[in-house]
């Protein structure tokens, strides 16, 4: 196996979705659980992704981290977006949302966040509000503790 292969343990990521598949059999909550169960891999959960899937497609973030194997969490990630023509994009380019540190703040409230990481892939903020976005982030968390 891959995983074998490799000095660090693997880790699934949620996806950033902006459409439903037609007929799906499993939620995005169970599907991943499922995989994680099967694999035996960790769970890296992106919270801005959460937050578009309740944008676009009116997935309940509540009801999908009820759904995720949380005992698995390896890390979270976190990042800024923007609603254009209806529907989120999770940019990597904007500050994060008080929606998104909301998805944060309820993941945190059911399982112990091992580290969360701001992304970031361009119009990249000054020193202080870098720091301002990251201390939010670290509130978020350390609040629900």
């Amino acid at each position: 196996m891959t995983q074998e292969s490799l000095p660090v343990p693997l880790a699934l990521e949620n996806i950033v979705p902006l459409f439903a598949w037609p007929d799906d059999e499993l939620t995005e909550g169970q599907f991943l659980a499922e995989i994680v169960d099967r694999i035996g891999v960790l769970l890296l959960v992106d919270v801005a992704s959460l937050h578009t899937a309740h944008v676009n497609l009116g997935q309940d973030p509540d009801e999908v981290l009820d759904q995720l194997p949380l005992e698995q969490l390896a890390y979270v990630h976190v990042a800024g977006g923007v609603l254009r023509d209806g529907l989120w994009h999770d940019t990597h380019r904007h500050p994060v949302t008080g929606s998104v540190l909301d998805v944060l703040a309820a993941l945190a409230e059911r399982a112990d966040v091992p580290g969360a990481m701001l992304e970031r892939d361009g119009d990249y903020p000054g020193p202080a509000d870098l720091a301002d976005e990251l201390a939010a982030i670290r509130a978020t968390v350390e609040g629900t503790r």
